[in-house]
């Protein structure tokens, strides 16, 4: 029975010494996942001063910008408007027709426009 004794000394020590890994690998992720947050909430009010600068205002004025427009567009889905006619109202599907109307402009005109008769213009 000594034999017994021993070897489940060693599965108790080996047992003892996992669960403390498992501390350690919990308290890391933990940690981990904390800073993680706080990057990331960093990243967000990086991204908020980006748009603030790319719209030429202060992030305060940003926030009320975005607040009002969403307020807005509740309002007129809620007015019965889909997503596609509110795309229609301010031009989406026209922008994307004058992309693919300009797109090939050769196939549709030709080689280039020239002020000369000539097919080559560095022809003497």
């Amino acid at each position: 029975m000594k034999g017994c004794d021993f070897s489940m000394g060693i599965y108790t020590e080996k047992r003892d010494q996992l669960i403390e890994k498992i501390k350690g690998l919990e308290k890391r992720i933990a940690g981990d996942t904390a800073k993680k947050k706080t990057l990331e909430d960093k990243l967000k009010e990086v991204f908020r001063l980006a748009m603030a600068e790319e719209y030429n205002c202060k992030p305060r004025e940003l926030d009320e910008i975005i607040t009002s427009e969403h307020q807005l567009l509740e309002k007129l889905r809620a007015s019965g408007l889909s997503d596609d006619e509110l795309l229609k109202l301010v031009g989406s599907e026209n922008a994307e027709n004058e992309k693919s109307n300009t797109t090939d402009l050769v196939a549709d005109f030709g080689q280039q426009m020239s002020f000369s008769d000539k097919t080559n213009p560095y022809e003497d």
